[in-house]
């Protein structure tokens, strides 16, 4: 499927069959998380631990997280272990969860991102399996109990009418959801902090469409932290707010979709992790980003 479509189409999901997934699904997800672990994982700080057991996981955390405050109950979970609070660890960890995400969207599978920094130190003996490190994310997965709902989806934005042509700054929205996104125009800078890109520079560089799919990625509590600033040849990936570890999380999780939207689009594609050590109270880079 193309990356787009999966930009457009998946969604949370927050009520799953207690059925468990059939046993060659599980295989495949075991495989895949064996090759992030092991590629990936071990040199950035990370590990992504399957967890079966999800009746014993849910009762075990109903009441210290969940998907804003409340827990998801699901047949399986996925732990994201991190060895230490890191703005590059948390930032390549959610990248990866974020592909696995994809991973179970393309074997007809939900998953639901859960918070759960609020846990005591046994209960992540007990996820963790006495291993060291802290885990501040699960990734709920399984069987949908039903289709999204109206009500359950985020806003979807995807230029699929030609009247933004002339209304550039119009979108396309599918979803009759409360919830809302942020125009281009206030998530996109040219060359310095602030500077709008005006949607000419964005469509002579030809990332227009690039940026108006990568807002569909999801963000804790809708909050959108993440904002792009456009140079020459490659654009930098920031945070507001950047005292709060969330957003980095969310970064990361933008990285993915940056990746694989870019990917598809014929765009180098490349990134790494900026360390910035600026203390700016607005905002702090995180990312450099080939386009």
């Amino acid at each position: 499927m193309k990356f787009r479509e999966f930009t457009v189409n998946n969604h949370s999901t927050r009520e799953f069959m207690d059925d468990r997934v059939n046993q060659g699904d599980i295989g495949a997800i075991k495989a895949y998380l064996d090759e992030l672990n092991s590629t990936n994982g071990k040199e950035k700080g990370f590990s992504l631990i399957l967890l079966e057991n999800g009746a014993e996981v849910y009762q075990d955390l109903e009441g210290f997280g969940g998907y804003g405050g409340v827990m998801i109950k699901g047949p399986h979970y996925i732990a994201l272990r991190l060895d230490r609070l890191d703005h590059e660890i948390e930032v390549y960890g959610a990248f990866y969860l974020q592909s696995v995400v994809k991973k179970l969207y393309d074997l007809d599978l939900g998953s639901c991102w859960i918070t759960v920094d609020g846990i005591i130190p046994s209960q992540t003996e007990r996820l963790l399996a006495g291993q060291p490190g802290i885990i501040q994310h699960l990734l709920a997965f399984g069987k949908p109990a039903k289709k999204d709902s109206k009500g359950d989806r985020h806003k979807t934005i995807v230029n699929c009418d030609a009247k933004y042509q002339q209304d550039p700054y119009g979108l396309a929205i599918i979803s009759t959801s409360d919830e809302s996104r942020l125009s281009v125009v206030e998530t996109i800078f040219l060359k310095t902090w602030g500077n709008v890109a005006p949607y000419e520079e964005m469509e002579k560089r030809g990332v227009l469409d690039l940026l108006y799919y990568v807002r569909n990625s999801p963000s804790y509590q809708n909050a959108q932290p993440c904002r792009l600033i456009l140079k020459d040849g490659y654009g930098e990936l920031c945070v507001i707010n950047p005292e709060q570890e969330e957003n980095y999380t969310d970064a990361g999780i933008m990285l993915f979709f940056l990746e694989g939207l870019a990917k598809e689009m014929s765009f180098p594609s490349n990134w790494h992790f900026i360390q910035d050590d600026s203390d700016n109270a607005e905002y702090r880079r995180v990312a450099h980003f080939d386009l």
